[in-house]
């Protein structure tokens, strides 16, 4: 008969997710899991079979969490050029609020990791897929409501803003101030 756990099974999860967000898949060693978990080798594995199993796990716990924000985002009060400025603006002080200056956990996967995983492969764009749903629901809202004048389809100028959000984050890891982040977003909302 097998112990029952003595553990809270998501908290794990969630802490190892905030390892890895912090610290990149290659970064974060097991004892770094259980350091983080306070779990121990054998329970770790035995509860999530391994680093790499941990490591999808956290990418799927983050596009939960996520998908909380992005429906806040979306039913938000404001037009949608102000929603739209709003989540750009929260994306960039996030990441300075952070110690380590972190990016979207799906940006580092997708660079770090690539195509090399298939299944972190498809886990990433399931995300960023996500987001610039997200996106083009805001630009398409703000196109109908008046706030955002540009006339080129909403899903071609959220791949524009996706891809800048993405840079600007990049950018940022290694920048003296956030001045020029926010330079570049408040640009490409006057583009829009």
């Amino acid at each position: 008969m097998s112990r029952p756990r003595e553990f809270d099974e998501q908290a794990a999860l969630d802490s190892a997710m905030e390892t890895f967000w912090s610290h990149t898949y290659a970064g974060t060693s097991t004892a770094d899991l259980c350091d983080a978990t306070g779990l121990s080798r054998s329970s770790l594995y035995n509860t999530f079979a391994g680093k790499a199993e941990l490591y999808q796990s956290a990418l799927r716990r983050y596009h939960e969490l996520k998908s909380v924000e992005r429906d806040e985002a979306v039913d938000a009060e404001g037009t949608g050029r102000e929603k739209l400025e709003r989540l750009l603006g929260e994306a960039l002080r996030e990441q300075w609020e952070s110690d380590e200056r972190r990016i979207c956990l799906v940006v580092n996967a997708a660079v770090e990791v690539g195509s090399a995983d298939e299944t972190v492969a498809a886990l990433a764009r399931r995300n960023l897929e996500s987001f610039r749903d997200l996106l083009s629901q805001l630009i398409a809202e703000g196109q109908r409501d008046g706030s955002i004048a540009s006339t080129a389809p909403a899903r071609d100028l959220a791949g524009v803003v996706h891809a800048a959000l993405n840079g600007v984050q990049v950018a940022d890891r290694v920048a003296t101030d956030d001045a020029a982040g926010r330079a570049t977003v408040q640009t490409l909302m006057s583009l829009l």
